[in-house]
């Protein structure tokens, strides 16, 4: 069990992330929001960057940091000149790590190639095996699909549920509502900073629209006052 008090985060005077209390068990948790809504403020929160005075993650009674967490960010720094492999290798190279090469069987990543050769994609899937190969109890995804083809999506999605079956509490980000329905124990819609809403499998009507409804105050506002195209 995560535990969350009082968690405030904040980039100079503005305050960008307010929960004063939170839990999650074990299983999928869907982070969703739109953007600025504070949904990557979290994750890194959750990691153990930009927490303020006074606030509190806790697991099982301990602080929850990068000590029992995986971190897939959204954006991946590789070191120039090394190969998948290469890179593989140094997140292997400790005590209770992972052998995640087998699963490169599907994702189908060319270890032996330099990265610098590597798409969007493939630097994705390299950077989801890294994380994977920590084999830690929390795993943070922050739109861990962004640049993943079709095929490899469904593959994510097959780790995921392992992660959760193996125990493991996974917490994902994604501007794709479908995906974490059909993945997710529960979903969290985080706006201005604070959950407002928790919506549990197979209970996600009103999902889309609780999300949106700023969104589409404002567009139907627009629609009415827009003559639209000359015809």
């Amino acid at each position: 069990m995560i535990t969350i008090t009082e968690l405030r985060c904040a980039y100079g005077q503005r305050t960008v992330l307010e929960i004063p209390s939170a839990s999650f068990a074990h299983g999928v948790h869907g982070i969703v929001g739109l953007n600025g809504a504070g949904k990557t403020t979290f994750l890194n929160a959750l990691y153990g960057f930009g927490r303020q005075d006074g606030s509190s993650v806790q697991r099982n009674s301990s602080d929850l940091g990068r000590i029992n967490c995986s971190f897939l960010e959204t954006e991946n720094y590789f070191h120039p000149g090394i190969t998948g492999r290469e890179y593989l290798d140094l997140f292997m190279s400790g005590p209770g790590t992972a052998d995640v090469r087998p699963l490169n069987e599907l994702l189908e990543v060319p270890l032996d190639a330099l990265i610098t050769t590597y798409s969007t994609g493939m630097r994705r899937k390299l950077a989801l095996l890294g994380v994977l190969a920590l084999d830690r109890p929390v795993v943070l995804l922050d739109e861990p699909m962004n640049g993943l083809d079709l095929a490899s999506t469904r593959v994510l999605e097959a780790i995921i549920r392992r992660l959760s079956e193996q125990g493991r509490t996974v917490f994902v980000t994604s501007h794709v509502l479908g995906p974490l329905v059909a993945l997710c124990h529960r979903i969290h819609l985080l706006q201005q900073g604070r959950f407002t809403r928790v919506f549990e499998r197979g209970s996600t009507e009103g999902l889309e629209q609780a999300l949106f409804a700023d969104v589409d105050t404002r567009t139907a506002s627009v629609m009415r006052s827009w003559g639209g195209f000359k015809p």
